[in-house]
């Protein structure tokens, strides 16, 4: 299956209209009802999350395309499949980056993403051909975070669509501690 159709494929639904994931590194999707009462401990406060290209704080927006999602497609593999560090490690993580991720996996201390890079790690149950989610990174122009690199966190949908997005608290406070540029190596 072609990471198109597996991005637009209709993944298995709780009663609630959501995959189950387990708790770790980011929530899963909720529906929005739910939204702003789970969201604190992502952005780090009781704030809501701020909007792409912004930031400060501002309320959550409702969910919706990723403006990169058409575009997954042609993303190219950067890792391969195995146990991603996200979900409490639960899943299986697969990169895929677009050409101005290109030096991704191999940074060093002198080699930093330009903005408009984008990293994407689809996550999938041991064993399956589709994603339950997926988790972006996407290098926004100097002066969108200067203390989380430049970098916009997105908590996305199997679908393509943005649940959370923005300089999200707990995203850059695990990513703080990567070696280079925020970023760390693949799943392993």
């Amino acid at each position: 299956m072609s990471l198109a159709s597996a991005v637009v494929a209709t993944e298995a639904r709780s009663p609630s209209g959501w995959a189950p994931l387990p708790l770790g590194c980011a929530p899963p999707p909720r529906p929005r009802e739910h939204a702003a009462e789970t969201t604190a401990w992502i952005e780090g406060g009781s704030s809501p999350i701020a909007e792409p290209r912004a930031p400060a704080a501002s309320p959550a927006p409702e969910p919706a395309a990723w403006e990169l999602a058409p575009h997954l497609a042609s993303f190219k593999s950067a890792t391969g499949r195995a146990r991603s560090q996200h979900f409490t490690g639960e899943l299986e993580g697969e990169v895929r980056i677009n050409a101005a991720a290109a030096p991704y996996p191999v940074l060093g201390p002198a080699r930093v993403l330009p903005p408009g890079a984008a990293v994407v790690e689809l996550h999938y149950p041991a064993g399956s051909t589709e994603p339950v989610t997926l988790l972006a990174m996407v290098k926004r122009p100097a002066g969108y975070d200067p203390d989380g690199g430049d970098w916009e966190y997105v908590i996305l949908t199997p679908q393509g669509t943005s649940t959370h997005r923005g300089a999200l608290a707990l995203c850059k406070r695990c990513h703080a501690d990567a070696p280079h540029d925020h970023l760390f190596g693949g799943p392993r």
